[in-house]
């Protein structure tokens, strides 16, 4: 069984919805096809290969993320406002627009996967970039095409 990197998890809903995960070692994008409107069956995801300069960008927005959480109730917490403390909102607030809604899957370059989460095998370090969840990608058929192949 091979388990990918999840890299960060940009929508939450009762479980992982949108973010950047490896696929074979390799970055991309996944997004839940049923939340998204895109698959009728809430286990599906789609992955997109995500582009250098975007994946710079959202990691870069996740490391400003993951600062803001490990301060907890810490005292340099106390200037923040979600989703950055006071020393990255400058920096959050340029990154939003520069991201903007180009964090979502191609419909003309994607696959289709089921997906098993799986949490971190040891305490998460709060300031680190990735918190250690992985995730099982098992690929589905084609779209409109039988779960189930008929029988010859």
């Amino acid at each position: 069984m091979r388990l990918d990197r999840l890299l960060t998890v940009n929508a939450y809903d009762d479980g992982a919805l949108l973010g950047i995960a490896e696929l074979d070692g390799v970055p991309h994008i996944y997004q839940n096809g049923f939340m998204y409107a895109l698959d009728d069956d809430e286990a599906v995801y789609f992955l997109s290969p995500i582009a250098p300069e975007l994946l710079a960008l959202v990691m870069e927005d996740w490391a400003i993320w993951r600062r803001y959480l490990a301060t907890g109730r810490a005292p340099e917490a106390a200037d923040a406002r979600h989703p950055a403390l006071a020393c990255d909102r400058e920096r959050h607030d340029a990154l939003e627009p520069a991201i903007g809604d180009r964090l979502t899957t191609d419909p003309h370059n994607r696959k289709r996967f089921k997906a098993d989460f799986w949490p971190s095998a040891s305490p998460a370090d709060p300031g680190a970039l990735w918190d250690g969840q992985r995730v099982q990608w098992t690929p589905c058929g084609t779209p409109g095409m039988p779960k189930h192949p008929a029988p010859r």
